[in-house]
């Protein structure tokens, strides 16, 4: 998902101009592949007691791999995209902050894996940043942070409204895991899920109201709204059915950015106007 995020978020950025910018897209690619494997695998060595009984099919509990193993590999991959990125950001193909951004999403992904993971909506925030970041990371490959700004912020709120939906829905398979709808109750859970999405609907118009999209993006994120608003009725309704409609909002919303990317991108000869 992560792969498919940064190629999404470069095409905005640069739209038809994307094969031009293929080998920097790619190696940006590579990185977010190296710090979310990395992830996995450290997901993996904390939980390898519980994945004895719960998935014991599991590369460590099933003894395909070493604890020590696992570690060593962990820390490859968080190393490598540094040393990946560090020459193309000292030449200037990448701009510096690309590195702080890797260093920030690992050091984060670290604390999720470690610690905020059990700590309720911190677990929930940290989640939707990572994810939000995605799209910051993939524009700055290309040159393109203006609309990434906005898409980071819409893209965290609608998440982080999604992960506490789903935390509602797992609230009783979730006895090892004090999430916040099992320490605070589903309705308010659900309502600070609503005010997150309605604070994404607040601000989705803004890349046309500052002019770095045009129509064609705001009747497709105009669509996104209205269903994100249907979430929102199904989230006071019944706080734990309502997942699908904020998935298919955030795909349309996505589409919406990807639509605007590419036709502010589109150069109308003179002679047709």
């Amino acid at each position: 998902m992560g792969l498919i995020a940064t190629w999404i978020s470069a095409l905005i950025g640069v739209g038809y101009a994307l094969p031009s910018h293929t080998a920097a897209i790619l190696l940006a690619s590579i990185s977010v592949f190296m710090v979310t494997s990395a992830g996995n695998i450290l997901n993996d060595i904390l939980d390898h007691e519980t994945d004895k009984i719960n998935h014991p099919d599991r590369p460590i509990p099933s003894g395909q791999i070493s604890i020590r193993s696992a570690r060593i590999y962990a820390y490859s991959m968080f190393i490598a995209p540094i040393i990946l990125v560090l020459p193309y950001t000292i030449i200037g193909v990448y701009s510096p902050f690309i590195l702080l951004i890797v260093i920030v999403a690992e050091l984060l992904l670290i604390s999720y894996e470690t610690r905020t993971k059990n700590f309720g909506l911190s677990g929930n925030a940290t989640v939707s940043i990572l994810v939000g970041l995605i799209f910051i990371y993939g524009g700055m490959a290309v040159g393109a942070v203006a609309s990434m700004v906005i898409l980071f912020v819409l893209a965290s709120l609608s998440n982080f409204s999604r992960e506490l939906i789903k935390d509602i829905e797992d609230v009783k398979g979730d006895v090892d895991r004090m999430t916040f709808p099992r320490k605070h109750g589903e309705k308010t859970a659900a309502s600070i899920a609503s005010v997150s999405i309605i604070a994404a609907i607040v601000i989705s118009p803004f890349p046309y109201l500052v002019g770095i999209f045009s129509y064609p993006y705001l009747a497709a994120v105009a669509v996104a709204d209205i269903i994100f608003l249907m979430s929102i009725h199904k989230t006071v309704l019944s706080p734990g059915r309502n997942q699908k409609y904020s998935k298919i909002a955030m795909i349309i919303a996505l589409a919406a950015f990807v639509i605007g990317g590419i036709s502010a991108n589109i150069v109308i000869p003179t002679s047709i106007i």
